[in-house]
């Protein structure tokens, strides 16, 4: 026996575990931190992705936006008609008494009900202010349906007059600033058609 026994040398320690580690370098377990889901529910959540499924309120929503974009490109595709884009220009260049008409009569109506109040026979001549405010609007609309009548019958003569008188009333009602689409052309130009812009 040497100086020292077998039960003084050294015993070596056990080697530890390996611990696996992970792609992005952090030690981690192997196995997945959940299940792998089943195959119908990845087809239902791929549907979902695709078609999500809208509550009532969302569906309402997305049915008037959408209702909302066919009115508005139905309405551009009618508004860049030639023949529309003339009786625009058409319009924008007079001096129309319609579009007037409204704010005028509003403050008429309210200055004959406080004169009223001190001369009882304004409402008598406040009436007939009025039959003549819409006489002279009608002989506008007239004088100027005349004119853009002769212009689009030179200008798109197999075009049929349908819709157009609307078209424009509906225009020469407006008050300037709230037109869509907006004017281009100045109050008082003569008019040129077709339109030096168009042609740029």
């Amino acid at each position: 026996m040497g100086l020292f026994s077998r039960y003084d040398r050294a015993t070596p320690e056990p080697a530890a575990a390996s611990t696996p580690i992970e792609p992005g370098g952090a030690k981690g377990p192997t196995k997945k931190s959940i299940p792998t889901p089943t195959r119908r529910a990845a087809e239902q959540a791929r549907r979902d992705r695709i078609a999500p499924v809208l509550t009532k309120k969302q569906a309402k929503q997305k049915q008037r936006e959408a209702e909302y974009k066919l009115r508005d490109e139905a309405m551009a595709r009618t508004h860049a008609k030639p023949y529309n884009v003339m009786i625009r220009d058409w319009i924008d260049r007079r001096w129309n008494i319609a579009e007037f008409i409204l704010p005028v009569m509003i403050l008429f109506f309210v200055g004959t009900i406080i004169a009223a109040q001190f001369w009882v026979e304004v409402m008598v001549y406040g009436t007939y202010a009025i039959w003549a405010i819409v006489a002279i609007l009608i002989i506008d609309t007239v004088w100027m349906w005349l004119g853009l009548r002769q212009q689009l019958r030179t200008h798109f003569p197999s075009e049929p007059f349908k819709g157009k008188f609307s078209y424009a009333l509906s225009r020469m009602m407006l008050m300037r600033r709230s037109r869509i689409p907006a004017p281009r052309v100045k109050r008082g130009t003569r008019f040129i058609w077709p339109n030096p812009e168009d042609r740029r």
